[in-house]
């Protein structure tokens, strides 16, 4: 009865988010689309290099990793399709109203359904964490509540964001490192910072964990760089690689990143200049804002990493990689609202082993503002009445309780 049940609660999940990815287009699917697209019919080697009026909409400006996705989704796509239009047209087995309906709905589907089912790999590797920690039941209850919280359903299957992708090959890394899998860790977290380096502030402290646990088997480390470039050769088959990854990196990548102190997140920045697109140098107290934010995320990570050290245990990394991922969503620059995504999956894993009330009010808090904060200025579904909430005094106060959230969790480091 009881997995019944699950398998219930499962396929519903599924179908909900099926549901909302043919209802919502937000338009980063657009750019999406146009590079799975180019990836498949010019092919990966001169992907980077094609000019700016090979696409309709821009350069691409993310790394390889979702370029594959991407690329997958368009393959998925135009296959289902001529599966559907094929006989349709020639037996008249299906209306023609099924064809059209994939013309239209079928891209966004596709789109989407990697990051759907990422959402529900994250689900197996929480249960395989409460496993890992004695604790299966309550594993797999936060599963649930992860798969259905409004905050990231909102960001996967309405949106289509590829965070749960990213989110769901660090887990898996973080498992194999806990499990002293120590060639499967390292490949996986390669895997995922090659998808979107959004998880690249917990390096440090992988760094750290494999240090003070695996010290002799430091050479598998470089298993993760490895990795890393065997997945970009396609994009460019020569011996300079290395270089070449680089320059794309920092030209193209980095750079295609807004040049704002913040991108509408409600973090501290926010507090300061709300609502307007301010250059990231803008002066405070005389010194560019960029120095100040960066000062600021370097202190804490020095704190973080000195706690870290005292006590190097997996709970204690999932602590600390929640501090890391706050600090740089609150006071780095250059926030987008969606990069505190990170801050739920190792919060999820927290609330495995930690057993005070407090720390689900916590998630709670942050899952409201992060929902909060992702339909500002998207806008959808459309509401007018809610739209009217979003003044300056209702943006500063999700600013402040996230600063609240992340100073009672500072303070308290699990204690």
């Amino acid at each position: 009865m009881k997995k019944f049940f699950l398998v219930i609660l499962f396929v519903l999940a599924f179908i909900m988010r099926i549901f909302l990815s043919f209802n919502s287009k937000h338009g980063d699917m657009y750019n999406n689309w146009d590079w799975g697209e180019g990836a498949v019919i010019h092919g990966l080697s001169v992907f980077y290099d094609l000019p700016k009026e090979s696409w309709n909409h821009s350069r691409p400006n993310q790394p390889p990793g979702s370029i594959y996705l991407h690329a997958a989704s368009y393959w998925i796509s135009t296959t289902v399709g001529y599966l559907i239009w094929h006989p349709g047209i020639t037996t008249k087995i299906l209306p023609s109203r099924y064809i059209w309906w994939w013309e239209v709905s079928g891209p966004l589907i596709s789109l989407k359904l990697p990051s759907i089912i990422a959402d529900f790999i994250i689900i197996w590797v929480l249960y395989q964490f409460g496993k890992l920690w004695k604790r299966p039941g309550i594993g797999l209850f936060v599963g649930l509540i992860y798969l259905y919280n409004p905050a990231l359903w909102y960001n996967s299957g309405f949106w289509g964001q590829t965070d749960s992708v990213v989110a769901s090959l660090s887990l898996i890394s973080l498992l194999f490192l806990f499990q002293k899998k120590l060639v499967l860790s390292p490949i996986f977290l390669g895997l995922s910072l090659i998808t979107k380096a959004s998880w690249a502030p917990m390096v440090p402290l992988y760094f750290i964990y494999w240090w003070k646990n695996y010290r002799s088997d430091w050479w598998k480390l470089f298993i993760a760089p490895f990795t890393f470039y065997y997945v970009t050769i396609p994009f460019h088959p020569h011996w300079d690689l290395p270089i070449w990854f680089t320059k794309l990196y920092l030209t193209r990548i980095i750079s295609g990143e807004s040049s704002w102190i913040t991108v509408i997140a409600f973090n501290f920045w926010n507090l300061f200049f709300p609502n307007t697109y301010t250059p990231v140098g803008v002066p405070v107290l005389g010194i560019p804002a960029i120095y100040i934010s960066w000062g600021i995320v370097l202190i804490f990570l020095f704190f973080i990493i000195r706690f870290f050290l005292k006590d190097s245990s997996p709970k204690k990394f999932v602590y600390s990689a929640i501090l890391v991922f706050f600090v740089v969503f609150l006071f780095a620059p250059k926030m987008l609202q969606r990069y505190f995504y990170p801050v739920f999956p190792v919060l999820s894993l927290a609330l495995v082993y930690l057993k005070r009330k407090i720390y689900w009010f916590l998630y709670g808090v942050v899952s409201f503002c992060y929902l909060i904060n992702m339909y500002y200025q998207w806008w959808a579904p459309g509401n007018e009445v809610w739209q009217k909430y979003y003044n300056l005094n209702f943006m500063h106060l999700i600013s402040i309780i996230y600063l609240m959230a992340f100073a009672y969790l500072y303070v308290k480091k699990a204690e």
